[in-house]
């Protein structure tokens, strides 16, 4: 008899509770509201209109009126975890963030292994930039998620609690850092935060030839042309730019048709005011039917320093609308664009995916690494030993 009677009123509650969805079909959405509210005071311990009324103000970014249709569930019915993931969701929308740990906090205390739930605590602390309470929730999601894409995260975190040492506190642990920046380097020959930090670690404590060495290492491993932006400022800070100039030229040998490299190379000599030299690779990429805004502002900057105001004019012309970066980057995960290289996307939380935009800038990129292999070995900073005082160009 009670089984028939309990039977009969969930039949009667959901007859209710379709009536109520019927209204937002037919765009009604006061009615439905209406509706769904009579049912709730009726019937306080049934969970499905909460969850519809809380989803109508979530669609019609009523979101505080969400969260209390939320909470009003949760004094009636209980910790549920599906009211208790959509308030975390709508608490995020409000930057309610701490309520919305809280929440995950309690879904974890149901079921520790809920891998939702950790994953969105662990963004949750990424995005305060919490990277111990982010590097113990990662640890717990790799005890359960063994993929590629996870490790890259726990590589990431680990990155950034060694960055932020490095920040705070340098002088107090250097060799440690160095250590652990090596460590990351073993596990992730790709990983091109570490490295670069690596050589910011090396040039802090005045040894410029290993930091020297960290970016050729890094350009071997990767080919992320960042690693040859660093060097430029390295040698040209160091009064040797020679050295950058003869790595530049010695990928140029091997690869030609490298219209990346060339350009850079054409950048950096108008940067060193060897203006006929740049004039002469940035016509070799006219020449070869490279054309892009970049390459018409650098050839105008090169006839300004020969005064030729008249070619100059004429290349700017080209180059409308002039863009803010000469070398745009993206994410290769999110595609969010960039106006310059970044250690970490902060659109989509990923470590390492920031690159060169090739597709809209240049068409023809070679970063062959058995091109790349033979210009390591040949180069100066697998040879060079460093020398005493070298420290003096800090």
């Amino acid at each position: 008899m009670k089984i028939r009677k309990k039977k009969k009123r969930l039949e009667e509650l959901t007859e209710s509770f379709e009536k109520a969805k019927t209204y937002i079909l037919r765009g009604d959405k006061e009615k439905a509201i209406e509706g769904l509210n009579r049912l709730i005071r009726r019937n306080p311990d049934f969970e499905k209109p909460y969850t519809y009324l809380a989803n109508i103000y979530i669609s019609t970014k009523e979101l505080e009126n969400a969260l209390d249709v939320l909470k009003q569930a949760e004094i009636n019915i209980g910790k549920k975890e599906n009211i208790l993931f959509k308030k975390v969701r709508v608490n995020r929308s409000l930057k309610n963030l701490k309520d919305a740990e809280e929440d995950l906090k309690e879904i974890l205390n149901m079921n520790e292994s809920n891998i939702d739930a950790l994953t969105i605590l662990r963004d949750l602390y990424i995005e305060q930039r919490d990277w111990d309470k982010a590097y113990e929730i990662q640890k717990k999601i790799r005890r359960f998620v063994k993929s590629d894409d996870e490790m890259r995260r726990f590589i990431g975190i680990r990155y950034e609690r060694i960055l932020n040492e490095f920040t705070k506190n340098f002088y107090g642990d250097g060799d440690k850092i160095i250590k652990d920046l090596k460590e990351i380097i073993g596990e992730d020959k790709v990983f091109v935060p570490a490295y670069l930090l690596l050589a910011e670690v090396y040039k802090k404590t005045g040894k410029l030839n290993e930091a020297g060495r960290v970016y050729g290492r890094g350009y071997t491993k990767t080919g992320h042309i960042i690693f040859l932006l660093k060097m430029e400022d390295l040698y040209i800070q160091r009064g040797d730019p020679e050295v950058i100039l003869k790595i530049y030229r010695r990928i140029l040998d091997m690869s030609p048709k490298n219209y990346l490299i060339t350009f850079l190379y054409a950048r950096l000599c108008l940067r060193l005011e060897m203006i006929d030299e740049a004039i002469d690779m940035l016509n070799s990429l006219v020449a070869d039917g490279i054309d892009f805004s970049g390459l018409h502002r650098a050839m105008a900057e090169a006839y300004i320093h020969r005064a030729e105001v008249s070619k100059a004019v004429e290349e700017f012309k080209r180059a409308f609308p002039i863009e803010k970066v000469y070398i745009p980057f993206r994410c290769d995960n999110c595609h969010a664009s960039k106006e310059y290289w970044q250690d970490f996307c902060p659109d989509c939380f990923r470590w390492n995916t920031i690159n060169v935009q090739t597709e809209d800038f240049l068409k023809s990129v070679s970063s062959d690494s058995s091109e790349l292999k033979l210009i390591y070995e040949m180069n100066e900073w697998e040879k060079e030993e460093p020398v005493e005082g070298e420290n003096r160009y800090i």
